[in-house]
């Protein structure tokens, strides 16, 4: 299983330098990642400016706390823990306030994902042979599986309109990037025609904010590289933002589409990379012996 924690292996790629450039977006101030990190010993989730500045610690917690989701009105957190003895997901506020569980699982739970109008959460259920798919109410009610196979179906997201869903299997054999109706019927898988027939697994999709596009990470296996690719929703277009000299995954659209964030072990261990849409401009945002992993955007003010 593709886990969202460092312990595991997690699929990526390497690539280009970043530029001289200074990054710089519409509101910089407001601009922040979350994101988890083992720099204390344990994994832990922080919170830092697209600048790239000291990382403030969210969770504060003897457990591990993995896979932060930032909700649509980044006012709080989803994330993984096992601080009551089995990961499920809790929630807490943008700050690390109130934090409560949602999920009350007897088998690991991992992955979640926001709607866009925040009233529910996709994540994974890993059960060991095979992994599926759920939904639950953002308050933790109607608990409700999606997918139902022998296969591993992870990193779920709604479309920008939630009218489907986006994730990832590998139910023939590779990972490949599907969509479903939000019910989990019409399972059907994404057809990239001039990569579809190659020996490399297709992860971490993540849609565009406008829907029209994928940002997805194409993984060797056999060579452990990885390069981020952005392709059209009908599988054309499909366009290699970074090259194949290491490993780079777990992009994020900023929510202007104008940025993406990703991890990459490009300079010997993971660290937050941040990257225009084109590829141009790849800048370093941490710099830590320790796993930084997992972003995602939130815009909050300067008291977080």
């Amino acid at each position: 299983m593709i886990s969202c924690s460092s312990t595991s292996e997690p699929t990526s790629f390497t690539t280009i330098h970043s530029s001289d450039s200074t990054i710089e977006t519409e509101d910089e101030e407001l601009n922040k990642i979350v994101f988890y990190s083992g720099r204390l010993g344990n994994n832990e989730i922080y919170i830092m400016s697209a600048e790239g500045d000291t990382p403030s610690n969210l969770t504060n917690n003897v457990a591990d706390d993995f896979c932060p989701a930032v909700s649509p009105d980044d006012t709080q957190v989803a994330f993984v823990s096992n601080r009551n003895g089995i990961d499920n997901i809790f929630l807490m506020s943008i700050y690390g306030e109130y934090t409560t569980q949602i999920t009350d699982s007897i088998t690991p739970v991992t992955q979640p994902s926001w709607s866009p109008d925040g009233s529910k959460i996709l994540y994974t259920v890993d059960y060991t042979e095979y992994s599926e798919i759920w939904v639950v109410n953002s308050d933790g009610s109607n608990p409700t599986r999606l997918t139902s196979n022998d296969f591993r179906d992870e990193r779920p997201f709604y479309s920008p309109a939630m009218d489907s869903i986006l994730f990832m299997s590998n139910r023939e054999g590779k990972y490949r990037i599907y969509l479903m109706d939000i019910d989990g019927t019409n399972q059907r898988k994404l057809l990239i025609p001039f990569l579809d027939e190659s020996n490399n697994h297709f992860v971490f999709p993540q849609w565009h904010p406008d829907g029209s596009k994928i940002v997805y990470s194409l993984n060797d296996l056999v060579n452990r590289t990885a390069s981020i690719h952005v392709v059209d929703i009908d599988g054309t277009n499909d366009v290699a933002l970074t090259d194949e000299s290491g490993r780079n995954e777990d992009p994020a659209w900023s929510s202007d589409g104008q940025w993406i964030i990703f991890q990459s072990e490009r300079d010997g261990n993971f660290e937050i990379y941040m990257m225009y849409h084109d590829g141009s401009i790849q800048q370093r945002l941490t710099q830590n012996s320790a796993w930084d992993g997992w972003p995602s955007w939130a815009s909050v003010g300067d008291d977080s």
